[in-house]
């Protein structure tokens, strides 16, 4: 058997035997648990969020209760 024989067989053998994979993925939105944490996700991924809730819209970088005025930007735009 030669090598472009082998090499066919084994592509067959390989399409028959992924046949019984579903054709699509089913994909959902990711679940955060604790929503304190969506700053630090966010940070991971180069945005920097502050929080501007405060009187006459001041901003601060660090809060541990739900912030109405969450405001993210990637860091080189700050």
């Amino acid at each position: 058997m030669g090598s472009g024989r082998l090499s066919l067989v084994l592509f067959l053998l390989l399409a028959f035997s992924s046949s019984d994979l579903p054709g699509c993925v089913d994909a959902r939105p990711l679940r955060f648990f604790d929503h304190r944490n969506y700053a630090k996700v966010l940070a991971s991924l180069g945005l920097t969020c502050r929080c501007c809730d405060g009187e006459g819209g001041e901003c601060r970088t660090q809060w541990d209760s739900a912030c109405a005025e969450v405001r993210c930007h990637p860091w080189k735009f700050l």
